[in-house]
């Protein structure tokens, strides 16, 4: 569900949670003040206005929380796509120094993997999937250095290091692909939504004999908290939507190499 959001156009998902869940809030409130007109004189405001202190600093530290765990995994999913890519470069660089036709094998299957990754996968991990060929050229790569022979201690050097580099793309391309399919966990997404309802739900028994300024504070409250929401998604699938990370390092990797 929320990767669906996720691919809406970001201007269209910012207007639907941070100006319809207001608006929404909004419309509960005149619905509240027309049924219960008791509430409009504010003389229980003493205990809700503690409860709703109590609940909004729970809330708020709980949407806190949430909002720094999803920008780490995000620029996490971005350190590793750099390092991954940053690998493969380092892979073919070290293939240089090794003897044919292993020298033109790795550098082809490393510009080919990077074409694929930025062709293919990227698309792929949108919805969260990946690319069976990126997968199998990972595999030539390991074989390839299997078949190679070092004739001399400065080949040998590269060729073990060619092989740290490809096991360092093969993990960092498992965790890409690990982290394109899974998403926020559901427990989280619980804790903000029921949490959300409870905060408003507080704040609409707030008792505003001013109507106007009524609207304008629960609406401004909700907007504050859609805002925060609205980030916590945009960032739940770090390979998703318009605010995702870009598979620009592994297409600077086919510039530079390519020829």
């Amino acid at each position: 569900m929320d990767r669906a959001l996720v691919h809406l156009n970001l201007w269209v998902l910012g207007a639907l949670v941070v100006v319809g869940l207001p608006l929404v809030t909004v419309v509960v409130q005149a619905v509240v003040r027309r049924a219960a007109p008791g509430i409009i004189e504010g003389e229980h405001n003493d205990v809700a206005g503690f409860l709703i202190a109590v609940v909004g600093v729970v809330y708020a530290v709980t949407l806190a929380f949430i909002v720094v765990v999803t920008w780490e995994d995000f620029r996490d999913a971005r350190d590793n796509t750099e390092h991954e890519a940053g690998a493969l470069r380092s892979v073919y660089r070290d293939s240089q120094a090794l003897a044919e036709p292993t020298r033109s094998q790795m550098s082809d299957l490393s510009v080919r993997y990077a074409r694929e990754v930025v062709d293919h996968e990227w698309a792929a991990m949108d919805n969260g999937g990946s690319s069976s060929a990126a997968f199998d050229l990972v595999g030539q790569l390991y074989g390839t250095l299997a078949r190679a022979t070092a004739g001399t201690p400065t080949q040998e050097t590269f060729l073990a290091d060619a092989l740290v580099r490809v096991n360092d793309v093969a993990e960092d391309r498992a965790q890409r692909i690990t982290v394109a399919e899974e998403g926020t966990v559901s427990v989280l997404w619980a804790a903000i939504i029921i949490g959300g309802i409870v905060t408003l739900g507080f704040a609409l028994l707030f008792g505003v004999s001013n109507e106007r300024l009524h609207y304008v504070m629960v609406g401004g409250f909700a907007a504050v908290l859609a805002l925060q929401i609205l980030v916590i998604l945009v960032l739940s699938h770090p390979f998703s939507g318009d605010v995702r990370v870009s598979p620009e390092p592994f297409a600077r990797v086919v510039r530079d190499f390519a020829g």
